[in-house]
């Protein structure tokens, strides 16, 4: 039946575009004691289409049922926009080359990240514990779970891992992880505002940022981050009630638990972020929706319990390996805060407006992977287009108040504008005296801020405008995502450290069964992770880099020396003292390594010779070695030999 719209309440009133003369009611046949409200399908509105189809005219947040199309539709209405966000991310970004030989980005974020994603399939193949092992700082060894080892995103590769190697793995979820961010905001955006064309462009605003490109620099735990707009998504279908409780439940802990499995960082500051926008949302409802998100709160807690049960091992791990392994502060709060002005500043992970800013941008506290704040003036001009025309519906005001909110946040515990700290506090100051969320870095807010901004612009797209309004609109928005294009020039392809000895035959051959070695250059600085890979893992080794220096090992004065290719004055007994607690039996001096580092070793008169460009450096037996004592990080020589 039909009913005038001046019959309904204020809070459905509000709703209706003024054009519609009345709405639609529908009582679902199998629950009938629910009211499921449609707009009258208006000719004359000519939203837009999705793929051609006519679309209803925008609805709320929490109203209004999906109109019902044909299946090949529907699969191209959601595929065709995959495949174009998959070919602009190739076109950004790939390489013509082998993918197995080259990696994406550079540095010693992206080996590490190969690493864990060879490391998960091998030692739950080989019959290791994945959690904790011995191959990295031997003997003590690391702690997966508290690594940003990836362990879903090694189980999703794992077949192309088995048939190509990590390699590839890596650069394929690289690649695949703007796209998958946006089609994830496509889904969203296209559900709260039922149109086609304006979903496409909040995706490409979402997958697209500035936040993405800087993440896709080497992070590839903090790049996909697919999932949020989906928890989201789930939480709006939950309200709406096109989603029973049990689905959003079970969906939502799988969610969750996916999210543990790419990034702990990325879920405990969705959980505590979407807390609080949760709240807002709640204190600007109307209040016959309040019970609705309090259920939702209900729901939420039940399935991050369901999450917490299923991956109990890996949170063991987390608390165990928490004293051990992980610095009390790993990346400062501080510096790794957002600049107010990188809003609307670019920095050099854009194309357009890098060059001219570049002497502000440069003076933006942390890195460029980092300051991933950037909407850009028109999109900013358009999310305030749509709050200002919006800003008398509940739900439209609640979206405002999380987003400037949730920029606050990212601006970390102290004020700073242009690179200079003002001595303001912010209110992410209290969050530092907090377990385990005071490591979170408050840039990495800005990711959803971005989210945030791009539903409001897609919701302003969808609004019911006809003829050249429409375009304009849509002008608008093109410059916003052309405001977002990345400075491609940035993204290089690094080739993959090979090295004729590393083969699993040859260690074996030259080292023995499982030797335990110091590669050279060290850490983070070398490419010892990339030769334990190639190797196939047949030797341990007594340093790597998986992301930090466990805490246990940071005492070690030499670890400045072997990364930094100096030698003071006591090396010599600093080495001795080294290979001796870490039983070292080879120090694998490689191409690139320091001058003065193998000067200093060569003093020390073992027994060395060349194997494949590897000077091999056998350590003296160890009993000839025990005759210092490490102490917290302090050396003495002893009176008497050990």
């Amino acid at each position: 039946m039909e009913i005038p719209v001046e019959t309904l309440t204020e809070n459905c009133r509000q709703e209706v575009p003024k054009s519609v003369p009345a709405v639609r009611i529908h009582f679902a046949p199998a629950e009938r004691h629910k009211l499921v409200v449609r707009f009258a399908e208006i000719s004359e509105l000519k939203e837009g289409a999705a793929l051609g189809g006519n679309v209803s005219a925008q609805r709320s947040f929490f109203t209004g049922t999906p109109s019902k199309r044909p299946r090949i539709r529907r699969v191209l209405s959601l595929g065709i926009p995959l495949l174009t966000y998959i070919a602009l991310s190739a076109a950004y970004f790939a390489k013509v080359g082998s993918w197995t030989q080259w990696y994406f980005g550079g540095g010693e974020d992206p080996v590490a990240i190969i690493w864990f994603l060879h490391w998960w399939p091998f030692a739950i193949g080989h019959g290791l514990n994945p959690f904790e092992s011995n191959y990295v700082w031997f003997p003590a060894g690391f702690n997966s779970a508290c690594y940003t080892s990836v362990p879903f995103a090694a189980l999703l590769s794992l077949p192309v891992t088995l048939l190509g190697g990590p390699v590839l793995s890596f650069n394929l979820l690289s690649l695949l992880a703007p796209a998958l961010a946006a089609w994830a905001a496509f889904l969203l955006a296209r559900d709260l505002t039922r149109d086609w064309a304006a979903a496409l462009v909040g995706g490409y605003l979402f997958g697209f940022s500035s936040y993405e490109f800087g993440q896709l620099l080497g992070h590839l735990n903090l790049d996909l981050i697919f999932l949020v707009p989906v928890a989201v998504l789930l939480c709006v279908r939950r309200v709406r009630g096109s989603l029973g409780r049990g689905g959003f439940i079970a969906g939502l802990a799988v969610v969750l638990l996916a999210q543990l499995g790419f990034s702990t960082e990325v879920l405990a500051t969705l959980c505590v972020l979407g807390a609080i926008t949760w709240m807002v949302f709640l204190l600007c409802a109307p209040a016959a929706d309040r019970q609705g998100l309090w259920r939702l709160a209900i729901d939420i807690l039940t399935a991050a319990a369901v999450m917490i049960v299923l991956a109990s091992p890996f949170l063991f791990y987390v608390v165990k390996g928490l004293a051990d392994f992980v610095p009390p502060v790993i990346n400062s709060p501080t510096v790794f805060s957002a600049d107010p002005l990188n809003y609307v500043i670019p920095t050099i992970v854009t194309r357009f407006g890098r060059t001219a800013f570049a002497s502000f941008a440069g003076r933006f506290t942390g890195n460029a992977s980092e300051q991933g704040a950037y909407l850009g003036l028109p999109l900013i001009f358009l999310v305030a287009l749509y709050f200002r025309d919006q800003i008398g519906r509940p739900y439209a005001r609640a979206l405002l108040i999380a987003t400037c909110l949730l920029a606050v946040l990212s601006l970390g515990p102290w004020l700073q504008v242009d690179g200079f700290k003002i001595k303001v506090p912010l209110p992410w100051w209290v969050a530092l005296g907090l377990p385990l969320i005071h490591s979170a870095l408050p840039t990495r807010f800005t990711m959803y801020v971005t989210l945030c901004a791009a539903v409001a612009a897609a919701l302003w797209l969808a609004e019911p405008k006809t003829g050249s309004w429409r375009l304009w609109r849509f002008a608008l928005a093109g410059l916003a995502c052309l405001f977002l294009v990345p400075n491609t020039s940035l993204y290089a392809w690094s080739r993959w450290p090979t090295q004729p000895f590393f083969t699993p035959q040859h260690v074996r051959q030259a080292l023995g069964s499982m030797p335990n070695v110091i590669i050279l250059p060290f850490s983070g600085s070398g490419p010892g992770m990339a030769w334990q890979l190639e190797a196939g893992l047949r030797f341990t080794q007594s340093g790597g880099y998986l992301g930090f220096t466990p805490w246990r090992e940071q005492s070690w004065g030499i670890l400045s020396d072997l990364s930094n290719g100096t030698a003071g004055p006591d090396f010599g007994y600093d080495l001795a003292a080294f290979c001796d607690t870490h039983r070292v039996s080879f120090i694998l001096i490689g191409p690139d390594t320091p001058g003065p580092l193998v000067t200093a070793i060569a003093a020390q008169q073992w027994p060395q010779y060349m194997d494949r460009g590897i000077q091999v450096v056998r350590v003296p037996d160890h009993s000839t070695l025990k005759k210092y004592r490490h102490i917290e990080g302090d050396y003495w020589r002893s009176l008497n030999p050990l």
